[in-house]
């Protein structure tokens, strides 16, 4: 992970628990995973969202994910504390057929920036946090 990227997750992370630390009221009432994650997952949405979402995956609540075998292979679409174990990351970060999936890297209309990849890693590596 970059270290100005490391640097700006761990601040996110410590914000609302480390000593010295005063957090806004709008600091504590959204989360780095809402603030940071959930938008470039929302922009997902118009394919893996709806009625009929690409792929019978749907990414309307991320957290029903957690856990939830993938239909592709052998692995959960989020294993939370350990992102190399998670599909929907290996899909995002262009390793699918690495980790012993199917088709392209998502998503296919624009591509993540390694520090939003790096982001969706730390977040799993995390446990998935709401």
């Amino acid at each position: 992970m970059r270290p100005a990227l490391m640097l700006a997750v761990l601040a996110a992370v410590c914000a609302g628990g480390c000593e010295g630390s005063s957090p806004s009221a709008s600091d504590a009432a959204e989360s780095p995973f809402e603030r940071d994650l959930q938008p470039k997952l929302a922009q997902c949405l118009g394919c893996h969202g709806g009625s009929t979402p690409e792929g019978g995956l749907d990414l309307a609540d991320i957290q029903a994910l957690v856990g939830v075998q993938s239909a592709q292979l052998d692995m959960a679409l989020i294993e939370p504390g350990d992102h190399l174990q998670s599909y929907l990351w290996h899909k995002v970060a262009g390793t699918q057929s690495i980790a012993g999936g199917l088709g392209r890297r998502m998503p296919t209309n624009e591509r993540w920036s390694d520090e939003d990849v790096d982001l969706l890693a730390r977040w799993i590596d995390l446990g998935a946090p709401r």
